[in-house]
């Protein structure tokens, strides 16, 4: 399973750790590309963090039997 989140939303990534996800890629300044498509994306998120960079978690899960 993997899942995108932005470089802000601390909330977000300590949530998926928890639960056994890991980092498997960054993407500096992707967001940058993102608010061609998305205008309405935000230059600031949580906690004051300037949203730059694209994080990608991911999770081995096992196939359902």
């Amino acid at each position: 399973m993997r899942l995108t989140t932005t470089n802000d939303n601390l909330d977000a990534v300590r949530f998926y750790q928890r639960r056994g996800f890991k980092l498997s890629a960054l993407r500096p300044d992707a967001v940058r590309e993102a608010r061609k498509l998305k205008p309405e994306i935000p230059a600031v998120g949580d906690y004051g963090i300037p949203i730059t960079d694209e994080l990608d978690l991911e999770r081995w899960v096992a196939p359902r039997q």
